[in-house]
């Protein structure tokens, strides 16, 4: 029987289901545009469950570029992973760990932050002082609650939209090509604010073609890296100002 702490996390992931919709759905019609199969791309969905580091390996993986570069995209994106994990970890400290490893492949950005958000919520009410292995467990509970749902409409988005694809006309796909490198780079950059992340994108989108010209496999990687570097120091100049 499920938890009341599960059934809250469920409540609570509406907004993350209504969120991963588009994007999941995108992500599949990406993947259809650049080749890959149904089975492909949902089985990637279900056991990498990364949105920013599937959109940028779809490209990679469709051309057969080195594995290196594939493994590279793949890190950058998913670091941001470690400070979120860290974060989280002290609210499931009486947690067994081997259930801890199989909850970890749900973390995201969404079912970070709602939890995150009600653990400390709870702390400066004073619960932070409940240490028990009770609380540690509804605490997950209320994670998973979040996560695993979330995970399943992400699978299913990315299947429903790969169906779709293959209903459009031909020739739409082109256009989703030169998108993912300015995602790419949006995503290194996404701690950027107002017009500097909007720079940083389009920035990215109109160095895709001359990268990709000057390196088939490598440019568009190293473009997009440049652009967000870039726009970090000039983040973080005007923030010294």
């Amino acid at each position: 029987m499920l938890s009341t702490a599960f059934r809250e996390g469920v409540r609570a992931a509406v907004p993350v289901w209504i969120a991963f919709i588009p994007s999941s759905f995108a992500l599949g019609m990406a993947a259809k545009s650049y080749g890959l199969r149904w089975e492909e791309i949902v089985l990637m969905s279900a056991f990498v469950y990364a949105g920013p580091a599937q959109y940028a390996v779809v490209e990679p993986l469709a051309a057969g570029r080195p594995a290196l570069q594939i493994l590279i995209a793949t890190i950058l994106m998913n670091l941001r992973f470690l400070p979120m994990s860290a974060a989280m970890a002290p609210y499931f400290r009486r947690v067994k760990r081997t259930r801890l490893l199989w909850a970890s492949h749900f973390i995201s950005a969404s079912s970070f932050v709602i939890p995150y958000i009600r653990f400390q919520g709870e702390a400066r009410g004073g619960a932070a002082s409940d240490d028990s292995a009770k609380k540690s467990e509804a605490n997950l509970d209320f994670f998973l609650g979040i996560g695993t749902t979330a995970c399943c409409v992400w699978v299913a988005g990315t299947a429903l939209g790969y169906w779709a694809a293959l209903k459009v006309p031909a020739g739409y796909e082109e256009g989703l090509r030169f998108i993912l490198p300015a995602y790419f780079a949006s995503v290194i950059a996404m701690d950027l604010r107002d017009w500097l992340a909007g720079i940083v994108c389009i920035t990215a989108f109109v160095t895709a073609v001359p990268a990709a010209l000057w390196n088939q496999d490598w440019g568009w990687m190293i473009a997009a890296i440049a652009v967000a570097t870039i726009g970090w120091r000039i983040d973080e100049w005007r923030r010294k100002d």
